[in-house]
């Protein structure tokens, strides 16, 4: 308890000043002081011979027998005495008593007498019937009879009430009490270490949420408070697909199961366009738009990576099961256009990433005139893939197209690598059609 706590600083304390010879003579719980740390630390000690001028004409009766309370009585009698140990630690033991019993060793109403004694019944505090009972063993009842001993020779000093409050109370309540705050701040430290953990992975999380709907420099601006400004691209490439018979299909399914398939066949196409340089725009429906060459430039590469791309969605669709018509083959049609655009975010309310221009229109007209499992370029992406080199196209002729005019526009069918494989596979004796597929 605190009280064993009080005790010990005083005796630590008397035991300081004895050391350096230094006797306190007036000790008593008034001069015993508790600062902001829970520390009991003593005061009013020294100074004796300013002390002797002082009269105690001038004090009431009640305080001169208080004073006589915590005097020693083989110097009470005297008119002029030094102070020493043993009466030091005499008037410590009336300190032991009023922390036992939480009480004054004179109350208000105490009519003084000659006898200058308080000794509550220490039976009592020892068998816990008194009303402010002492909850110390009966080794603490021992020390007090020790130190109030007649003989001043028979007292202890305070180096051994130390030693005894030691065997009776090993750990300071107040050392207890910081060891504990040590514990609780270290276990808050915990506590914060995990909820900022747990921040940063919720963070993560928001993050990887936000990158999927917006472009990372654009999604890091508007979290900064940033203005998204509009920018202008020279050259992009744009890709389109739709799903061909879907509104049939979405008739004769339920809702449902239409937002299983298109949910299903999406990711799938979400897993591989993360293998290409590439950003993808939205979806519409059973549309699906991608881009590359904005809103990071790639030179004239965002026509092969956006060709490659459609190629490998095209293969998926061959094998791709519809969920609630397994022997239905899923069929896609895609078209694919070069040009400039114009990239900025819309709204404030779930903000859009856009894409402006002519050439959006264009590459959805590509998409819409094209036929099923078929990927259908512009000239202008077409002339783009030549540069690269790598794929195989051919060219479909002038096509009307709505808003556009004639164009002249071609098939991807697949990368120059593949084309040589068919050729080996019709070699070995695999019947392939000799002509190439044109459209005039």
């Amino acid at each position: 308890t605190f009280r064993f706590s009080f005790a010990t600083d005083i005796a630590q304390g008397m035991a300081y000043l004895h050391h350096h010879k230094m006797y306190h003579g007036r000790l008593k719980s008034n001069n015993c002081v508790i600062d902001d740390r829970w520390v009991c630390k003593i005061t009013d000690y020294g100074l004796q011979s300013y002390r002797k001028e002082d009269s105690p004409d001038g004090s009431s009766s009640s305080q001169q027998h208080l004073i006589q309370i915590y005097t020693a009585p083989e110097i009470r009698t005297l008119t002029d005495f030094e102070p020493n140990s043993m009466s030091d630690v005499y008037s410590y033991a009336i300190i032991l008593l009023e922390i036992a019993t939480r009480s004054d060793p004179l109350a208000k109403d105490d009519v003084p007498s000659a006898e200058y004694s308080w000794y509550p019944p220490l039976a009592e505090l020892i068998s816990g019937k008194a009303e402010n009972s002492c909850p110390c063993p009966t080794d603490y009842v021992e020390l007090i009879k020790w130190c109030r001993k007649n003989n001043p020779s028979q007292r202890p000093t305070f180096e051994q009430v130390k030693k005894m409050l030691y065997k009776m109370n090993p750990v300071s309540p107040v050392d207890m009490m910081m060891t504990l705050m040590e514990k609780y701040n270290k276990h808050l430290e915990i506590l914060v270490s995990e909820r900022t953990q747990d921040l940063m992975h919720e963070k993560q999380k928001t993050d990887r949420l936000l990158y999927s709907m917006l472009p990372k420099q654009v999604a890091d601006d508007l979290r900064q408070g940033k203005h998204a400004q509009a920018q202008s691209y020279s050259s992009a490439t744009i890709f389109f697909s739709d799903i061909v018979g879907f509104t049939e299909l979405s008739s004769s399914s339920t809702p449902y199961q239409v937002v299983d398939l298109l949910n299903k066949l999406y990711t799938t196409f979400d897993e591989i366009i993360d293998n290409y340089d590439v950003y993808k725009v939205e979806t519409i429906g059973d549309a699906y738009m991608v881009v590359s060459g904005v809103p990071k430039e790639n030179g004239i590469l965002h026509a092969g990576e956006i060709a490659s791309m459609a190629l490998d969605l095209l293969d998926v669709c061959k094998t791709f099961k519809i969920p609630h018509k397994p022997s239905t083959l899923l069929k896609i049609r895609a078209g694919i256009h070069s040009g400039a655009v114009v990239a900025g975010v819309v709204g404030t309310k779930m903000p859009r990433y856009c894409l402006f221009g002519d050439t959006v229109n264009t590459a959805s007209r590509m998409e819409s005139t094209s036929e099923a499992l078929k990927i259908q370029c512009s000239s202008s992406a077409y002339q783009l893939l030549e540069q690269i080199g790598e794929y195989v196209l051919v060219c479909r002729g002038n096509l009307q197209v709505k808003g556009k005019g004639d164009m002249v526009t071609y098939w991807l069918e697949g990368k120059k690598a593949s084309v040589t494989q068919k050729a080996a596979a019709s070699a070995s004796g695999t019947p392939q059609d000799a002509n190439t597929i044109s459209y005039s």
